[in-house]
């Protein structure tokens, strides 16, 4: 079966590490690549293998900001994109919205870049028509129902963590964990945490193969 692939653009060794440990906590099969100037990143773009999901910081040795934006975009496969980035640029932000580009600010705590790298992978299901969320069996019920929120839930739920610990790393009340486990278990139709993991990793394995 083949394995996600995921590119991360990003020229500091140590937080490229970090986004794809971030990245394969919530797709463990992924096959990860690095560029660390838009050179190489252009280079592999141009991989007739489509890319799962891109990630680019924009401040690059050889390019900046919304030239390396331009640049990724006209070579950007069928994937999402997610820019991560410490500008306070407006043009950019509205750059990446008119190309349905997530926009991720690298101040922002790390459960946050979690919540947007979710998003990023719904939107890549929700937008293949040959994949229909609410009807392929080997895929979640009720997923697209969830909040960005209550995914990253149950992504945590997958790890087998507890409502507190879950609570300790979203910053949350234990409380609004067990409420929003207890939301992702009715959206989705099932008793309990171990069937709501089984979908959510079953939905995992349908992405890898459609990748």
């Amino acid at each position: 079966m083949p394995h996600p692939r995921i590119l991360i653009i990003e020229d500091h060794p140590l937080m490229a590490d970090a986004i794809a440990v971030s990245v394969q906590s919530c797709l463990p099969q992924a096959h990860f690549c690095f560029a660390n100037s838009l050179a190489t990143a252009l280079t592999q773009l141009a991989s007739p293998e489509p890319w799962v999901l891109v990630l680019v910081d924009l401040n690059l040795p050889d390019s900046l900001g919304l030239d390396t934006f331009n640049a990724v975009c006209q070579l950007r496969s069928q994937g999402a994109m997610l820019v991560l980035s410490e500008s306070q640029d407006n043009a950019i932000e509205q750059a990446c919205l008119a190309n349905s580009v997530l926009f991720f600010n690298k101040a922002l705590p790390s459960h946050a870049f979690i919540t947007a790298l979710l998003t990023a992978l719904h939107q890549v299901m929700s937008d293949k028509p040959q994949v229909s969320l609410a009807q392929e069996t080997s895929a979640p019920k009720g997923l697209q129902t969830l909040s960005a929120q209550q995914r990253l839930v149950l992504a945590q739920l997958a790890k087998g963590w507890t409502s507190r610990h879950i609570a300790q790393y979203l910053r949350l009340s234990e409380a609004t964990v067990k409420s929003h486990t207890s939301e992702v278990l009715r959206k989705l139709g099932v008793e309990n945490r171990t069937q709501a993991t089984g979908l959510y990793l079953q939905w995992l394995q349908q992405l890898g193969s459609d990748a």
